[in-house]
């Protein structure tokens, strides 16, 4: 199969599954691929999560592939269509290593990703490579310095990069919120480091852009993650974002929202509810971090899901929409 199988994969649905006419903002309509999730965790693993992706076009062999973690380090994945994936047994990059993203400049691709250096310290670290299979040593980018990065958990992670108006604005997680009925903790803040240099240093805005809030239902745990559109939209930039909270019911959840805004500071949701939302069977719980890039006439967001709690499975499934006109 080829890269346009994928394509012609989400026009059948987009036409097989095509409301009446919808009003409101574009950026709000996505649909999830009907044959979700596309990925499971490997063998003997319950978990492969937050995936990063690089279409054909920006791949130097001119296939999908695909980077997530999973408890025991990071597996690259690659693809014929963006939809039937394989990985190697053993992972790409051994260890507590977490949350990865795929960021490209001048050929090179450079893998930016969360190291556990023990349970409750992170720093985020970037390595680099021209055909994804040799890659430098790590280079550290970021680790906690102020204390709302150190709540519950030290830790800094999350990473993506934006190269605007002469500077690398990298976007990171920090700090932690602990999930009773999970047990485990999720990113409280979201901050902001900015360079002149890809390597760095960066220097950090003193307080968080994103935090939890008591007014806002679908963040009033933790910020979780965010990535933005490389390119600015009418003047505003996109972001996606998925805050933690916890429902009329007291169970924790998490949703993908799309949030706006002309400066990259201030933020505000686009959309008045989530796009992906927990609902059943393998996202019954969660609906975690992603990556979205263009690739021909859509917009592709990989994501994973979490089915359950404590003893929860996480996969890797695909959402799309038609890039707006």
């Amino acid at each position: 199969m080829t890269r346009a199988y994928l394509i012609l994969v989400l026009v059948l649905t987009l036409c097989a599954c095509r409301d009446t006419q919808k009003i409101g903002d574009p950026w709000c309509f996505w649909k999830d691929y009907p044959g979700n999730p596309i990925i499971e965790p490997p063998e003997n693993l319950k978990i492969v999560a937050d995936p990063t992706f690089l279409p054909p076009a920006q791949s130097p062999d001119g296939r999908w592939h695909l980077f997530a973690h999973t408890l025991t380090g990071i597996y690259h994945y690659s693809s014929p269509d963006g939809i039937h994936w394989s990985t190697a047994p053993d992972p790409m990059l051994p260890g507590i290593l977490l949350r990865p993203y795929a960021f490209q400049e001048e050929g090179v691709t450079y893998l930016l990703y969360e190291h556990f250096l023990d349970f409750t310290h992170s720093q985020i670290e970037m390595r680099s490579s021209t055909d994804l299979v040799t890659w430098t040593d790590p280079v550290k980018l970021l680790e906690p310095d102020f204390p709302w990065e150190k709540s519950v958990q030290s830790v800094t992670g999350n990473p993506f990069l934006l190269k605007r108006d002469g500077e690398y604005w990298l976007y990171y997680s920090a700090g932690s919120v602990y999930l009773p009925d999970a047990m485990y903790s999720e990113p409280m803040y979201i901050g902001l480091a900015r360079a002149n240099a890809l390597s760095g240093p960066y220097n950090k805005n003193s307080t968080p852009l994103i935090g939890p809030s008591d007014t806002d239902s679908y963040r009033n745990l933790g910020a979780g993650s965010i990535k933005l559109l490389q390119q600015q939209v009418d003047g505003k930039w996109i972001a996606f974002n998925n805050g933690i909270y916890i429902d009329m019911q007291g169970s924790s959840h998490s949703a993908i929202r799309i949030l706006s805004s002309r400066d990259g500071l201030v933020w505000s949701p686009l959309c008045e509810s989530p796009i992906l939302m927990p609902g059943s069977g393998w996202k019954r719980a969660f609906v975690y971090a992603f990556d979205v890039r263009p690739v021909d006439e859509w917009f592709l967001l990989y994501y994973n899901a979490r089915d359950g709690w404590t003893d929860g499975i996480e996969r890797i499934g695909l959402a799309f929409m038609r890039i707006p006109q």
